[in-house]
């Protein structure tokens, strides 16, 4: 897959060529977020915060748990389920990834459904005291053959602190 780079306050990343940039416009070095866009809707997000955010949390498998708590007790979630737990590096930080999916209530009484297959990676970089997680939520599940590669392909490009020269 084609792919160029895209940085910012020192985190680096590489998106496929066509997909689009989201910035949020509160953004700023210290938090914030940016959301990647396919052509047909599936997301690629990355948030980033003050470390000592991340430090109420005794542990990084905390930090993860509950963020996929938070997204558990979501008003239109029906279900949720975990089914893969795994630990990564990334530009040599420990990581946790995640996958999960969930029933989302959708419509305006919400008595239709719509599963979300989802994966999310936990991590902390004391290099510049910050806390990231990455995560996406997939739309359309036609537009990719396997949308777990397209979040592992992102993954593996992270560089989140610029080398010391």
């Amino acid at each position: 897959m084609k792919s160029e780079k895209f940085a910012i306050y020192g985190f680096e990343i590489k998106i496929p060529p066509d997909w689009r940039v989201e910035l949020n416009p509160k953004c700023s070095r210290q938090k914030g977020d940016v959301a990647f866009q396919s052509q047909k809707g599936n997301r690629v997000f990355v948030s980033w915060g003050p470390l000592e955010e991340a430090k109420r949390f005794k542990t990084l498998e905390e930090h993860r748990d509950s963020s996929l708590n938070q997204a558990k007790k979501g008003s239109d979630v029906k279900s949720f389920g975990v089914s893969d737990l795994k630990e990564i590096q990334i530009s040599g930080h420990r990581a946790l990834v995640s996958h999960f999916s969930a029933e989302i209530r959708v419509g305006v009484m919400g008595r239709n459904t719509s599963g979300r297959d989802i994966w999310s990676i936990h991590f902390h970089c004391p290099n510049l005291s910050r806390y990231y997680v990455l995560f996406s939520m997939e739309r359309e599940p036609a537009e990719f053959e396997d949308m777990a590669s397209v979040f592992d392909s992102f993954a593996k490009t992270i560089i989140c602190h610029p080398e010391i020269s």
